[in-house]
């Protein structure tokens, strides 16, 4: 908003950087507030502290109030469009009175903006796509949004007297990439949990059921009201999931949802738990991941587990674009009860990540050798995320990449190019000898661009013929490969490897969220690279070795 109304820029500078010392400090923000804290938090300082603060405690500050009073109350949002930087949106402001995302829609259907210097048709036609592309994703929240404020109301309700037990259900128990609420199962006398939670939270619920919450991120939360004899056959049914829902009613004639409800919830009051109610139906009981694209699943595999992974690959320290320091990467990662951290910065053409030219490859390689000399339990590999030029070759001369542990080839540029164009390119970074591991192989950011559309499984098919890995990116916004691929990837004997892509230490901890990618798409720990121990993997890498 500073930015938008032209205000002094050091002090936009000190939001800015305020905010990203929020984001990515280890310690829970709350408690440094609690705790007087945050002046000590370098970068932070008294007068930020003390409007961060505020800010947690009242939920505003008086500067926030008075920049939104000078702006139209939609112009913010128009900077999250995909070509609309701070100029254009000042323009589309100032000169044509265009302040909100419905109005540019409006503008766009008028065709106003393929007339306006500095846009153009093409503009114009990305805006409109990028403007549907939100509409469908507007009840959407990241996969991790959900999980934290399903902890949160896990912690709230369980102190509450009239709850005996609770479950998530829906959508989050399946581990679906986008929620759109969070979903409970709660043993519970609802004419008591709502005397207690009108208590609570201040308000004014009557006895309906589901009971409908808001969290403060706007993510709707769900209470499903239920008691000991309804419990399983209540978690089978709104636990759903497409496939699983579509065999129970075949498995039943296909009768109706109203009669399967009937019969499912009239055998749950022998049974306490969804898998002892799925066997007297005759159905088998699978994990709730796999229930959008499984009604049977091989007994004889089991899922893979967070626990089975051993160490991670694809990361980026403060030698290109991190904010870590490798060795506090590689700290935090031996704290996470890792065994070892493939680090692979930017390659040199990604010069606005400060990708490595080959004489700092060089000085990063001996600073990486230093490093494993004096920790003999815990080992760096190394690597590169080495970007996928326009024409498939790889960023660097095959002597420098010969002497990489590992390579992830990842697409940073040209976007635009058609999807044959675009398989082609993948097809040819596949084929090299270099190549370990295809990064983020779609390019897809959820709920903000569709990514480059290649054809995914001829790269798969590619990927089994010439021995590559893909990866599963566990960045929120990603979650790419999409686990819809991965069935498919398996029956190819395609290996996966569970990357975070981490720009941070916080964003180390994301590899659960890629697991239960893995899980949705009928993964085993031994289809997954990063599940070999630190040994096995100097064995693995060695065996792949070109140098």
């Amino acid at each position: 908003m500073m930015s938008l109304l032209d205000e002094n820029p050091f002090k936009i500078r000190s939001f800015e950087n305020a905010a990203r010392i929020v984001r990515d400090h280890e310690e829970d923000m709350g408690v440094l507030v609690d705790e007087d804290r945050l002046k000590d938090v370098p970068g932070i300082g008294k007068s930020l502290a003390y409007v961060i603060m505020y800010y947690a405690k009242a939920g505003t500050v008086g500067l926030e109030q008075e920049l939104e009073s000078q702006l139209p109350v939609g112009l913010p949002a128009l900077l999250d469009l995909p070509g609309l930087g701070m100029k254009k949106v000042q323009l589309l402001w100032h000169k044509h009175d265009i302040s909100s995302v419905e109005l540019l829609k409006q503008a766009c259907e008028a065709n106003v903006l393929a007339g306006i210097k500095g846009f153009g048709p093409k503009l114009q036609v990305k805006l409109q796509e990028a403007i549907a592309f939100n509409e469908k994703h507007i009840s959407d929240f990241y996969l991790d949004t959900a999980l934290g404020v399903a902890e949160n109301w896990i912690e709230t309700l369980k102190q509450l007297n009239s709850v005996t037990r609770i479950e998530l259900s829906g959508e989050l128990r399946r581990g679906t990439e986008l929620i759109q609420s969070v979903e409970f199962l709660v043993d519970a006398d609802i004419a008591e949990l709502n005397t207690e939670l009108n208590a609570k939270f201040n308000l004014q619920l009557s006895e309906s059921n589901p009971t409908i919450l808001k969290d403060p991120t706007g993510l709707p939360v769900e209470l499903i009201i239920c008691n000991s004899n309804t419990f399983a056959a209540k978690q089978l049914l709104r636990t759903g999931g497409d496939s699983y829902m579509r065999h129970l009613s075949d498995r039943f004639g296909s009768p109706g949802d109203a009669a399967i409800n009937q019969l499912v919830c009239e055998k749950g009051k022998l049974f306490t738990t969804e898998n002892t109610l799925c066997e007297s139906l005759g159905l088998q009981w699978i994990e709730p991941e796999l229930r959008d694209s499984y009604s049977h699943f091989p007994e004889n595999i089991e899922l893979i587990s967070t626990g089975d992974i051993k160490g991670v690959f694809h990361a980026h320290s403060t030698w290109s674009d991190g904010r870590n320091t490798l060795e506090e990467l590689a700290g935090a990662a031996r704290n996470l009860g890792y065994q070892y951290l493939g680090i692979s910065e930017h390659s040199q053409a990604a010069y606005y990540a400060n990708g490595l030219k080959p004489d700092r490859v060089k000085a990063q390689w001996a600073f990486i050798d230093q490093l494993n000399d004096s920790s003999p339990d815990f080992h760096i590999f190394k690597g590169i995320e080495a970007d996928i030029l326009s024409d498939g070759r790889l960023d660097y001369d095959e002597d420098l990449l010969a002497g990489f542990d590992f390579v992830v080839a990842s697409i940073h540029s040209h976007f635009h190019l058609d999807p044959v164009k675009q398989t082609d390119r993948i097809v040819r970074a596949l084929q090299s000898p270099f190549t370990t591991i295809l990064g983020h192989p779609t390019g897809r950011m959820l709920m903000a661009r569709s990514g480059y559309n290649p054809d995914l499984t001829t790269i798969i098919d590619v990927a089994a013929e010439n021995d590559k890995l893909i990866e599963i990116n566990t960045t929120p916004k990603r979650l790419d490969l999409d686990w819809r691929y991965l069935k498919y990837a398996r029956e190819k004997g395609v290996k996966i490897s569970i990357d975070p892509d981490a720009h941070s230490i916080k964003q180390l901890q994301t590899i659960p969220l890629g697991v239960r990618m893995a899980r949705k798409g009928g993964l085993s720990a031994a289809n997954v690279l990063n599940t070999l121990t630190a040994t096995e993997m100097k064995h693995y890498l060695q065996s792949r070795s070109h140098s």
